[in-house]
């Protein structure tokens, strides 16, 4: 089976659909990612794990789209503002299901916050407005959300191109790594971004009000940019993260796949009241 949508011609994609409507989409962000770690590392680490989840699913996997916004501002690090990357990814979510795509996977590859609020709030307010996107479901594929040993992860405090990131160059994209060029910030530096990831940001403002738009910038002082332990990364962490997020989210997608295809089947779909109560409600 082809999973590479991009490789498929428009007879074998047709094809397909007559089948499976489930697609994983994926997208990363061309940024600063230390001196030991390529500037594609989340478009990498995007399309690793889009295709392993794809071969336990038994769907395919759109071509990545490699720009969002980092907030980074170190040399090769390109942004893209968040609501036109929304917008784009609106965009192209929409041409999926108008062919047939009913199951959206979402896979980010790129962690900022500032991407990924905007664009669940954009593609929730895509979805009210347009009646032809109601029978699609649209999911974001982060670790953390299905498997407890990326949960655990959190407490490390390793971010950024730290020990989880270079251990997933290492084991698929081993060419890539430059661990030879490894180097981090001053030890006052790396130990703030290990404690806040966004304290990156140096953010000032005229009043002090709350009310105010601040100004920020990418501190100057920081010059490597680093966010956790990448002396600790290993090929072995790598692939054994690989098997924990297919071997954790593939249950759940398979599961939730089912559930919408029986709601479109029946009508019925789960109403959510807030975040603890849950009711059915037809389509």
């Amino acid at each position: 089976m082809k999973y590479a949508m991009a490789e498929m011609s428009v007879k074998e994609v047709r094809e397909y659909l007559k089948t499976n409507q489930t697609i994983i989409f994926p997208y990363g962000v061309v940024e600063q990612h230390g001196y030991h770690l390529p500037l594609s590392t989340d478009i990498e680490g995007a399309e690793v794990y889009a295709y392993a989840l794809a071969e336990r699913l038994g769907c395919i996997v759109a071509p990545c789209l490699n720009y969002c916004f980092s907030g980074g501002m170190l040399p090769g690090t390109i942004n893209v503002k968040p609501n036109n990357f929304s917008n784009f990814v609106g965009d192209i979510i929409e041409s999926l299901v108008l062919q047939g795509f009913l199951n959206i996977l979402i896979m980010p590859g790129h962690g900022g916050s500032e991407s990924l609020l905007h664009l669940k709030e954009s593609l929730r307010i895509q979805k009210w407005l347009n009646p032809a996107l109601h029978k699609a479901m649209i999911l974001f594929l982060r670790r953390n959300d299905f498997s407890e040993r990326a949960k655990a992860a959190l407490q490390e405090h390793d971010w950024h191109a730290g020990k989880h990131e270079t251990s997933m160059i290492l084991a698929n994209r081993p060419h890539l790594a430059m661990m030879d060029q490894l180097e981090m910030d001053t030890p006052e530096i790396a130990e703030l971004l290990r404690d806040d990831p966004d304290a990156y940001q140096k953010r000032t403002s005229f009043s002090g009000l709350r009310a105010e738009v601040v100004n920020t910038v990418q501190r100057p002082e920081i010059k490597v940019g680093v966010m956790g332990y990448p002396e600790q990364a290993s090929a072995e962490l790598g692939r054994q993260n690989l098997k924990d997020m297919v071997d954790t989210m593939a249950p759940a997608l398979q599961k939730a796949i089912a559930m919408a295809a029986e709601a479109r089947r029946s009508g019925e779909m789960i109403e959510i009241i807030d975040n603890e109560k849950l009711k059915m409600l037809k389509l």
